[in-house]
């Protein structure tokens, strides 16, 4: 191969004159497109395999971290994939398995995500690395949570709350995830006024700035860029910075369902103005950041103050516009809420073919999602309903179901 045709469009022929004289030392950019040339790794050249193999490890973590942020699940899975074949170190290695975690939580495969989990803990302990525990303790409780294990996802997220305050970690963003999720659970466990405590305390966490997260993506951009030319340490830097301006940044969903969560508390106190107060920021909040998911759900606690003031008819309205919306998203819990609202509100009509309708529906949806405390309270509810129009053996039937959180088949 001639110097010009190992050079091309790229380079110069007199540049490449120079490499082989020993006069110039080529960038990393350089070295890679004549690498590529000649058929070799960039690791040929560079003679330092540790040193390349540590560099890669590190921007396929980054990039997996970066991908964790904008919830790019399959890239995730992707550049920890790549990030594992460099033999990382038992700290980068349960990081890496967190990231996993995550995405398995997220597509709804909690039995891998508890495998990654145990693994990732196995690895590591909290007083060498606190930081991490806690965000493996955490997905824990989430996982629990998700199979309606409210006592389960208490203790795990309670142990991650502890490892923070132990080691005295200053990560307000881990904070504010844990104590929404410890709220959810304290809530589910019919714990309200501590779960308002604790959702006090994450919704003076939250915050968000739009602006710095469009910045990291665009840090992200030019970071994947110079990995593909070949510079490594340009990369990082840049993958670093983004995660920098994440930091910075609480996720708007933190804030939105702090608000949601503390309305429903609120409503269940009989503190009306306060959760109209709340709902109404929550409703609002979301639609203006295109949020249709936690717009219904809003609306649903919208449609119980409506029905707590006696207005069936503005109950009704709203319910049945959330429940067609979270149908869609295919959020089955909330989509439930919203049905025993038109439940209740169908009932106060005097429409009773709907009302049984819908809270048959609720039932239905929250047996095949396994959630027994919203399942032994909806039952409860409508149980009082068919009680007040006289047909008691439905109603003790459905009293049974309030017990046991088993229906009949």
């Amino acid at each position: 191969m001639s110097q010009a045709q190992l050079a091309g469009g790229e380079l110069t022929k007199g540049f490449i004159s120079q490499v082989e004289a020993g006069l110039v030392r080529p960038s990393v950019r350089s070295l890679q497109i004549m690498a590529n040339r000649l058929g070799r790794s960039l690791d040929y050249f560079l003679g330092d395999e540790p040193l390349a193999a540590m560099k890669r490890l590190t921007f396929h973590r980054l990039a997996a971290e970066a991908a964790v942020e904008r919830r790019d699940w399959e890239a995730v899975r992707a550049e920890v994939a790549r990030a594992l074949g460099e033999r990382p170190h038992p700290r980068e290695h349960a990081m890496l398995l967190r990231f996993l975690a995550q995405a398995e939580i997220t597509s709804g495969d909690r039995e891998a995500a508890f495998e990654h989990i145990a693994r990732g803990l196995g690895m590591i302990t909290a007083a060498v690395e606190p930081g991490e525990v806690a965000h493996l303790l955490y997905l824990r409780g989430l996982a629990y949570g998700q199979q309606s294990h409210y006592v389960a996802a208490g203790e795990a997220l309670e142990a991650a709350r502890d490892v923070v305050e132990k080691y005295e970690l200053t990560d307000p963003r881990l904070r504010a995830r844990i104590l929404v999720a410890l709220g959810t659970a304290y809530r589910r466990l019919r714990r309200t006024t501590k779960a308002a405590q604790t959702y006090a305390s994450a919704l003076s966490l939250a915050s968000s700035v739009d602006e710095l997260r469009l910045a990291a993506q665009g840090y992200m951009g030019i970071a994947v860029s110079l990995y593909d030319s070949g510079e490594l340490d340009g990369a990082i830097a840049n993958y670093q910075r983004a995660l920098e301006l994440f930091e910075r940044v609480t996720d708007t969903g933190f804030e939105l369902s702090v608000l949601h969560s503390l309305a429903s508390v609120h409503l269940e106190h009989s503190d009306l103005p306060q959760a109209a107060e709340l709902a109404n920021r929550c409703a609002a909040r979301a639609k203006a950041v295109g949020d249709e998911r936690m717009s219904a759900v809003a609306e649903v606690v919208l449609a119980r103050l409506a029905l707590a003031a006696n207005d069936a008819g503005e109950a009704l309205r709203l319910a049945e516009s959330a429940e067609r919306t979270l149908a869609h998203v295919g959020d089955t819990v909330q989509r439930a809420d919203a049905l025993r609202v038109i439940g209740s509100a169908s009932d106060a009509g005097g429409d009773y073919e709907a009302s049984d309708s819908a809270y048959r529906k609720s039932i239905e949806l929250l047996t095949a999602a396994g959630d027994s405390p919203e399942l032994s309270a909806f039952a409860a509810e409508y149980a009082r309903k068919l009680r007040a129009r006289g047909k008691v053996d439905e109603a003790f039937e459905l009293l049974e179901l309030a017990r046991t959180g088993a229906p009949k088949h």
